[in-house]
């Protein structure tokens, strides 16, 4: 299932369904799309590398993941269309050949690095674009790529919590090896304990580590827009920033996916079990709190 305003824009994202919905969550994967529309690449940069955006191939481990009764919604449109994983307001002035209405422009670090809701800049500073956009290119990026994918994951994670009481948004990402600096195999980030039940990180950590592998949590990565926006605990949302390293599944110089990438595959399978093998009390909102959004 996909959705698009636009018959000449590629689908927004699609879903993998599970054959019955069994585990009380729902997995998103906002930058592995490797899709744009033909105008895109006019107004791309003849040299940008637009993969250097994407968390590479994330979505070819998934079928592997899907018997576990979770819908998956995955992006098929790149990181350098639209950024999901990022504010809908976080509009980059300087992208833009026109005055940006007061509710879009914004000034927040991401935006100041050149990775808002439209990236400006691919590592270390390339330009993703060459020339400004229009007012209304950055609204048709929003509404045919940012907005039906968003949609699509409100109305799934009202319907899980709907359906067992409280809903789980574990959000996917992977993170290259940066120079001079060893990070773990997995960085598992709740907002410093914001967006989710402490039980939901702790029982993701555990279950990595009893794999083998190493796990921080909160840095440097604590979660993006999907994990601080969606994950609202004292409601019953709570949501999880899995960020795995590259080197785990892939070669970052041949891109070339590593038989390793099972490592990847495993630990994602381990920590759904644990995490639906919860007391469902402890995930479940108060009354109180479910009477308050009435």
């Amino acid at each position: 299932m996909a959705a698009t305003d636009s018959p000449n824009t590629p689908p927004s994202f699609r879903v993998i369904w599970p054959d019955e919905w069994r585990a009380p969550g729902v997995l998103s994967v906002p930058h592995s799309g490797r899709t744009f529309p033909p105008d895109f690449h006019e107004q791309a940069s003849t040299s940008a590398n637009l993969a250097s955006l994407e968390d590479p191939f994330l979505d070819l481990l998934l079928p592997h993941v899907s018997h576990l009764g979770m819908p998956i919604v995955v992006a098929q449109f790149g990181r350098g269309y639209v950024d999901a994983n990022r504010a809908a307001s976080e509009w980059d002035q300087a992208m833009f050949n026109e005055r940006l209405p007061k509710r879009l422009a914004s000034d927040t670090g991401r935006v100041r690095a050149g990775l808002g809701t439209f990236p400006r800049y691919l590592p270390p500073r390339q330009p993703v674009n060459r020339r400004r956009l229009s007012l209304d290119q950055g609204l048709e990026r929003w509404l045919t790529g940012y907005r039906p994918y968003h949609h699509m994951l409100r109305h799934l994670l009202r319907a899980c919590r709907a359906r067992f009481g409280y809903a789980l948004l574990i959000d996917l990402h992977s993170m290259p090896q940066l120079p001079g600096e060893r990070l773990p195999d997995l960085v598992v980030g709740d907002g410093f304990g914001r967006a989710c039940s402490p039980a939901v990180p702790q029982t993701a950590t555990r279950a990595a580590q009893a794999i083998g592998l190493s796990v921080s949590r909160n840095y440097p990565y604590a979660g993006g827009f999907i994990t601080q926006n969606y994950g609202t605990p004292a409601q019953g949302f709570h949501a999880l920033q899995l960020e795995f390293s590259r080197p785990l599944y892939m070669d970052e110089k041949t891109r070339a996916l590593k038989p390793e990438g099972a490592y990847v595959t495993e630990t994602l399978v381990a920590i759904i079990e644990q995490l639906s093998a919860l007391e469902p009390g402890l995930l479940r909102p108060a009354p109180a709190a479910m009477a308050g959004e009435n």
